[in-house]
């Protein structure tokens, strides 16, 4: 393994359980989340109907 690896591997499990990409492109030194988005976008596939989800339920608990 070489370090490349270690920090494909940290950045993987951090984006798995639910860190918040901004955390992580800052803790990986990339000038903007688009960087790390582009190569861990496949780790967040669900992201956007959690979002949905989380939204449509707050605005029935407004209603």
């Amino acid at each position: 393994m070489v370090i490349y690896s270690f920090r494909h591997f940290f950045a993987s499990n951090c984006l798995a359980h639910g860190i918040p990409i901004t955390d992580v492109a800052e803790w990986m030194g990339h000038k903007s989340i688009g960087v790390t988005f582009k190569i861990y976008r496949h780790l967040m596939p669900g992201s956007i109907s959690s979002a949905a989800q989380i939204l449509n339920l707050n605005l029935a608990l407004a209603a």
